[in-house]
This record gives structure tokens, C-alpha cells and sequence, in this order.
């Protein structure tokens, strides 16, 4: 009987052992890659070939089903062209949702609402591709998204 209890107690220790680190993962803060940003932190900067561009989102928390401004600009003060963008889950297939930029004194804006997901957080990419000085350039931001 003994050496029953023994492997059943080792397997569900394991597993036990196994969703606690999940658990624990899952609340760590991670690095999403050079295109991730923080806007909590601040302005998000990317710099590419032909220039620098820095986005920013109102709030900074970004929340699903709740309006969200984003700002677009260019550090080096150039004329864009935005062709087109749009937000796109990263974790999840949430389809294409287009966005629109105004231009107000050099910088873009865009309103827009994301969907909410499953899960408490979620990744998403916008992708911009613009003309610049003639170039066509594809600019890629990701950012967290919460419930």
C-alpha cells in the first residue's frame, strides 16, 4: 500500500509545483521586445533609418472597451504621410482594427477602442506605414491592454 501513496504524492506534489510557477510567471513583468511600450513610463520612442517617432496613448493605462487617443510624432520634424494603420492582437487573433490619424500641428491622432480578451492583459500591435521623404517605412509599436 505504501508504494501506492508514494508516486501518487510525488505526481501531484509536481503539479502543484508546476501551476505555482505558472502563477508566479505570469505576474512578472517581462520584456515584450524592442517594440514594446510602456506608456505608463512615458513616450514611446522609435528610431528607424529614416527618422525617430514617438508615440503616446491617453490614458496611460490602456483599457479594454474604453476610448483611447493615440499621438503621433516625428522627433525629427518631418512631413509623414500615414498610407495606413491599424491595432492587431499580438496574444490573440482580434482581428484589424483601423485607425484613422488627424494632423494637428505635426502631431497624428487617432481615437479608437480595442476589444477586451479572455485574459486580464492582453499584447497589441499597431503597424503605421508611411511615406517619408519619398521612403516607404513600416513602423510597429506593441503595448499592453488590460480588462
Amino acid at each position: 500500500m505504501r508504494n501506492f501513496y508514494t508516486p501518487t504524492i510525488l505526481i501531484l506534489f509536481i503539479i502543484a509545483v508546476f501551476f505555482g510557477y505558472q502563477l508566479i510567471e505570469r505576474d512578472k513583468p517581462q520584456n515584450y521586445g524592442p517594440n514594446y511600450c510602456d506608456f505608463s513610463a512615458g513616450v514611446c520612442v522609435q528610431t528607424q533609418k529614416i527618422g525617430s517617432f514617438e508615440l503616446n496613448a491617453l490614458p496611460k493605462r490602456v483599457k479594454a472597451e474604453s476610448e483611447i487617443n493615440f499621438q503621433l510624432a516625428s522627433k525629427d520634424n518631418a512631413a509623414l504621410e500615414i498610407q495606413s494603420a491599424w491595432l492587431e492582437g499580438k496574444d490573440m487573433y482580434m482581428g484589424k482594427i483601423p485607425l484613422f490619424f488627424n494632423a494637428e500641428n505635426g502631431v497624428y491622432e487617432a481615437n479608437t477602442l480595442i476589444g477586451a480578451c479572455t485574459e486580464e492583459q492582453m499584447i497589441w500591435q499597431m503597424v503605421i506605414v508611411l511615406m517619408i521623404n519619398n521612403q516607404q517605412q513600416r513602423l510597429v509599436f506593441e503595448f499592453m491592454s488590460y480588462r
